[in-house]
């Protein structure tokens, strides 16, 4: 997925882009990346766990506010040029309460997208998968080859969503490309009880309450900054070859008491640290494979940028783009 960043923004000048899922954290990210390049952006979004506030005004974005899984919403895939389906039911624990929710969405809404493309004008359909398909890692690094064992119904719904893309190519023709995203972190952080494990520990340190782990704590995380994710996307779309599939992170692995502790330091407080059970449908580790020619940014000064914009946390230094 080779391409320079001048090279990159041009591809999508004046092109015509779908973003499901486009008012999430790593969806409004892509947004403002394709608005910058010069893209007419739409955007399809429930505003479950989105936020239409996450969005910029601009006269060339448009925003449906409706469920993918609705017939004749994901339609206007077939007249656009690029197309990146983020719109999930995210979580490996929410999965194993709300099964149905989860596959209505994750598979459902894929297989509707993709129908959508069958015979159509987009020349990428960039699928948004997950680390967790991979379940337990057997050894690390992680690579697209590692066996797939998924552990929650979430895990099994995006294999399956990766299955129908890659079907669709072979059978349909659709230019179907798959990313499998480890542990995204960054900015603007989701304010619900399933969102990531940093977003997490920042709520409580903005709340001087406890920090509570799930575990031991020395299961450890593939943490990939959502900036190159949106690097990932964009370059899949412009460079990637139809029935390819990606893992996304940086192959470093962190442990949970390990980030705990750094973003303590960061905040420049002591809270309690608690440990809890562990939960059902989480895996112990995960790293993958390094990726060669990415610049990758540095966890905990994307930790103190976050720390800082939070009001209580006003010592962070602001990270340099």
């Amino acid at each position: 997925m080779t391409v320079d960043e001048a090279s990159l923004r041009e591809a999508f000048k004046g092109r015509q882009c779908l973003v499901t899922g486009g008012a999430g954290f790593i969806g409004s990210n892509l947004v403002r990346f394709l608005l910058d390049s010069g893209a007419r952006v739409a955007v399809i979004d429930n505003m479950v766990t989105g936020r239409p506030e996450h969005l910029p005004p601009d006269p060339r974005l448009t925003i449906v506010e409706r469920d993918i899984c609705t017939a004749g919403v994901a339609d206007s895939a077939s007249d656009s040029d690029y197309v990146f389906h983020l719109a999930a039911q995210v979580g490996n624990v929410k999965s194993l309460d709300k099964t149905l929710e989860d596959a209505q969405t994750n598979i459902l809404g894929t297989v509707r997208l993709l129908q959508a493309g069958r015979g159509g004008a987009p020349r990428k359909i960039v699928y948004s998968s997950s680390s967790a398909i991979f379940g337990e890692a057997e050894s690390l690094p992680v690579g697209e080859a590692h066996p797939k064992r998924p552990a929650s119904f979430y895990a099994l719904s995006k294999q399956t969503g990766e299955q129908y893309s890659l079907l669709a190519h072979s059978l349909w023709g659709v230019p179907a490309v798959c990313l499998r995203y480890f542990n995204v972190y960054g900015l603007p952080a989701e304010d619900n009880e399933y969102t990531g494990v940093i977003s997490i520990f920042m709520r409580a340190l903005e709340g001087d309450g406890p920090l509570t782990i799930y575990g031991d704590g020395q299961q450890s995380r593939d943490f990939v900054y959502v900036k190159d994710v949106v690097q990932a996307l964009a370059r899949a779309a412009v460079s990637a070859t139809p029935g390819e599939v990606f893992n996304i992170g940086t192959g470093k692995a962190t442990s949970i008491t390990g980030l705990a502790q750094a973003l303590c330091r960061i905040a420049g407080k002591d809270p309690e640290i608690l440990y809890r059970d562990s939960r059902a449908g989480e895996v112990l580790r995960e790293a993958l494979e390094e990726l060669e020619g990415h610049c990758l940014q540095p966890l905990a000064r994307v930790a103190r940028d976050a720390l800082a914009s939070m009001t209580p946390l006003r010592s962070g230094t602001p990270r340099e783009e």
